[in-house]
């Protein structure tokens, strides 16, 4: 595609302004040929009851291109109604029109093909701050996108002729659009002496106007032209043409400022400098990543790009709150390090807020203000003598002045001109972008190996140091700390409250240890505590009784008072073991001090990994015979009406032969298998239940029951088994009705089953968390003594013993909130009368029946 040029771009204005609106078709013939176009045309805009239309005034056509000056189409044209909204609108936002015009919008392109359209640009003309209406080139030849600078020239001729048409159409005074023109124009003699010339130029040049004329002369009515490159630098197209009345000739010229062109070109010549170099300084930082050479690289880029910088330095604010030295080019930098600039002296280099440029006074008025040592430093190793002016450009970095980037001249005052001081702002922020990335890296890096609730180091970073301690230490141990009760606040005071207990007890283990050792936040509510130097097991248990003595300390936190105790695993090093191995030591340590009751010391020995190993065999068998369904049975204790020793209900027990129930079912809690095995006993019970007719009761935990889907669950197996409602007792225990909102949840899913006929015991009652007020409220129709209670009466039962009084006292409390009572736990003759004659309807124990097979009782 052929470029456009614009050489001789003021030619295209001469016919204006010689010959006026008579000379259009010579200017729209002169701008089509300048911009490799074979139609050119002006259209008039008006507005006319809210409706703007558009007619063509005034047009040139190549020889081989149709005229459209006639066309009756293009003559009071409404612009929205023919589709050219899009035109309108940008044309009142002085936006262009510009492409080949496949790419317009279709209910465009009709009129533009008719004409043979191609491509086109139009600009529209403003006169007198009002749209007045558009200039235009059509290429007709070829699709094509026309250029910015094509655009740019299209705008100027527009603006020259916006001023002609303004002028002309109602004055037609020629003098007075030269006269406001911002065109130099001139008339001069032959000898070259200025016969006119417009204000625009004698503001200019008020010692006159030079041009090589002689060449015009030479060859008249042929235009020429020629650049000026003085205090004004000018592009020039001047011409010769006949004197006003007589044989002799005069030069018209006329002269366009291109000191914003040289500007714009300088500007983008500094600008591509100033990109090279910074993507020098990335490259590195890529490579390399991040040191203190950085900061040198940042200004050696900046001084390349400031030619007028003939030194510089940077300072940074660091932690003591003065700037240092961190890099210098043109100074001795070793020197400069011993000096600490002050950030508050009211006439420092570092108290400005912007960008600033400081003159030798400057310099040495500050430097009068600093101790005799630090003077010398800076008027030896700084040449402060030398400098005659400071290009000093702060950094900030989040609000605050982090670091100055100093640019310095040893010539002039005034030696940085805005562009210089542009540049250097952009390559300090720059340097703010660096140090910010700095302090983020540095941040993740905290971030990586830090907790973020407590502080503390995390996992990772306690399993590297344990990687070490492993390789350089001869007995390096383990502490593994789990914190006793914080599920209980965080069921009953949120999650927050959780977080600050974790909190302050993070804060007490970290000041109860050596130095040297180590406490990281393992997750939840675990920590881990490495220990290094020691030399005997009752060090160790030192520690480890100071840990939990910090623990179980009343910790007030707001109005609240919390009580914490921490079971703790210890595991010492032994040759050979791995990081994870050794953690697992002390993971299993714990486990054993928690089984053993909690708040308490567990060191690890070889049998506890053999107890880790059969809880996963009997978890995978246990898993496989849930998914097969095999070797799960289920076993009926009789509960018996005292007076009539008659069995009224079974109770469903659930055993396997792998593992008594004290050991299975506690397996199955800690690895959440509870809801499936629970789900089988009950859908076994409920089928059972039609074989013996029976009352059944099952045992639900709370697993179990705070499924949001239980009760639609309860519903599915009494319909699948043909089980009536009043047929079921679930069996539950206190705890799964704490007064929180998963107790709140369970108490709705009881609520409904009741509604539906199931019936509801507390077993084991006084063992939980229920007051007498809460027992009132809750949804159970009975509740079983347990057997903690039978247990304790003595034999023959003493009536005046604590324990005959629990034991009555709670069947009174069943009376009166209308419960039924079952007594758990009877195997002798003796407590069995003793229950019957205090008022116990209901009993069960081995002396009126254990448990057995459905086909056995």
């Amino acid at each position: 595609m052929q470029q456009a040029s614009f050489d001789g771009i003021p030619q295209t204005f001469l016919p204006l302004l010689r010959q006026g609106l008579s000379g259009l078709p010579e200017t729209l013939q002169a701008l089509a040929e300048a911009l490799k176009t074979q139609r050119s045309y002006i259209f008039r805009l008006k507005e006319q009851d809210g409706t703007w239309y558009a007619s063509q005034v005034a047009e040139w056509a190549a020889s081989d291109t149709a005229p459209q000056i006639q066309n009756p189409a293009l003559q009071n044209l409404p612009m929205k109604e023919a589709g050219y909204t899009r035109w309108l609108e940008a044309f009142l936002q002085n936006q262009a029109i510009a492409g080949p015009v496949y790419s317009f919008p279709e209910a465009e392109r009709p009129l533009l093909e008719a004409q043979d359209i191609q491509s086109l640009l139009v600009v529209p003309i403003w006169v007198e701050e009002g749209l007045w209406g558009f200039l235009g080139v059509d290429d007709c030849q070829q699709e094509r996108s026309f250029t910015p600078e094509e655009a740019a020239f299209l705008r100027g001729v527009a603006e020259v002729l916006a001023r002609t048409l303004d002028l002309f159409e109602r004055h037609r005074w020629l003098e007075r659009l030269l006269s406001l023109s911002p065109f130099y124009v001139a008339r001069l003699g032959v000898a070259g002496v200025l016969l006119w010339a417009n204000p625009a130029l004698q503001k200019a040049f008020p010692q006159g106007l030079s041009l090589p004329i002689e060449a015009a002369l030479e060859k008249p009515g042929q235009p020429l032209t020629a650049t000026t490159l003085d205090a004004n630098p000018t592009e020039w197209t001047f011409m010769a043409v006949p004197g006003p009345g007589s044989e002799t000739l005069e030069i018209l010229a006329l002269g366009v400022d291109i000191r914003d062109r040289l500007e714009a070109q300088e500007r983008e010549m500094r600008w591509s400098t100033f990109r090279q170099n910074l993507l020098r300084v990335y490259e590195t930082l890529m490579t390399e990543g991040f040191s203190d050479s950085i900061f040198s690289l940042i200004l050696d880029a900046a001084l390349n790009t400031v030619p007028s910088a003939q030194a510089g330095s940077v300072v940074i604010l660091m932690e003591d709150g003065y700037y240092h030295f961190v890099t210098a080019r043109g100074y001795d930098l070793a020197a400069l390090r011993q000096i600490r600039l002050q950030p508050g002296d009211p006439i420092s280099l570092t108290e400005h807020k912007k960008t600033h440029i400081f003159t030798q006074e400057d310099l040495q008025r500050y430097n009068r203000r600093l101790d005799a040592k630090q003077r010398q430093v800076m008027e030896e190793a700084g040449r402060v003598r030398e400098i005659q002016a400071i290009l000093s450009v702060p950094v900030y970095m989040t609000g605050q002045r982090k670091a100055i980037l100093y640019l310095d001249n040893f010539e002039r005052s005034d030696a940085f001109a805005p562009l210089d001081v542009e540049l250097a702002q952009a390559f300090a922020s720059q340097l703010g972008l660096l140090l910010r990335r700095m302090e983020l890296e540095g941040r993740l890096q905290h971030l990586a190996y830090h907790d973020a609730l407590t502080g503390l180091p995390n996992r990772l970073f306690f399993m590297e140091k344990l990687a070490q301690a492993l390789q350089h230490e001869a007995r390096p141990t383990v502490l593994y700390l789990d914190l006793d009760g914080l599920k209980l606040v965080n069921d009953l005071e949120g999650h927050a409250a959780g977080d600050e207990v974790i909190r302050g007890i993070a804060t007490r283990l970290q000041a109860a240890l050596r130095p040297r050792d180590i406490v990281a936040r393992q997750g939840g509510d675990e920590f881990l505590v490495l220990l290094t130097g020691i030399e005997t097991v009752e060090e160790v248990i030192k520690v480890g009784e100071r840990l939990l003595e910090v623990a179980r300390l009343p910790l007030p936190l707001g109005e609240r008072t919390y009580r914490i105790t921490t079971s703790i695993g210890i595991a010492m090093g032994e040759v050979g073991l791995s990081p994870g191995e050794f953690l697992q030591r002390a993971d299993m340590a714990l486990y054993r001090a928690k089984a053993e009751g909690k708040n308490r010391l567990a060191f690890y020995e070889t049998q506890l990994q053999d107890a880790l190993r059969r809880e996963m065999e009997l978890l995978e068998a246990l898993q496989s015979d849930l998914e097969s369904n095999k070797n799960l049975t289920l076993l009926y204790q009789p509960i018996v009406n005292l007076k009539t020793r008659k069995t009224e209900a079974l109770e469903a027990l659930l055993r396997w032969p792998k593992a008594p129930p004290s050991e299975f079912i506690p397996l199955a809690e800690r690895h959440h298998l509870m809801p499936r095995l629970g789900n089988w006993v009950l859908r076994r019970a409920c089928m059972d239940r039609n074989r013996h007719g029976l009352p059944v009761h099952v045992n639900v935990s709370p697993q179990e029951l705070l499924q949001p889907n239980y009760a639609e669950l309860v519903v599915n197996v009494l319909e699948e088994t043909n089980c009536p409602p009043d047929a079921l007792i679930l069996e539950i225990t206190e705890s799964s009705l704490i007064p929180d909102g998963r107790g709140r949840d369970a108490s709705q899913t009881i609520g409904f089953l009741k509604r539906l006929g199931v019936r509801v015991y507390l077993d084991d009652f006084g063992s939980g968390y229920s007051s007498l007020e809460r027992l009132a409220n809750l949804p159970v129709d009975g509740l079983k003594l347990g057997q903690a209670f039978t247990n304790a009466l003595s034999t023959p039962p003493n009536p005046t013993s604590s324990a005959a009084r629990l034991v009555a006292a709670v069947l009174a409390l069943a009376q009166a909130l209308n419960l039924a009572a079952i007594a758990e736990g009877i195997e002798h003759e003796a407590a069995l009368n003793y229950l019957q004659d205090l008022g116990f309807s209901l009993g069960q124990g081995y002396i009126l029946g254990r448990p057995n097979p459905l086909g056995g009782l």
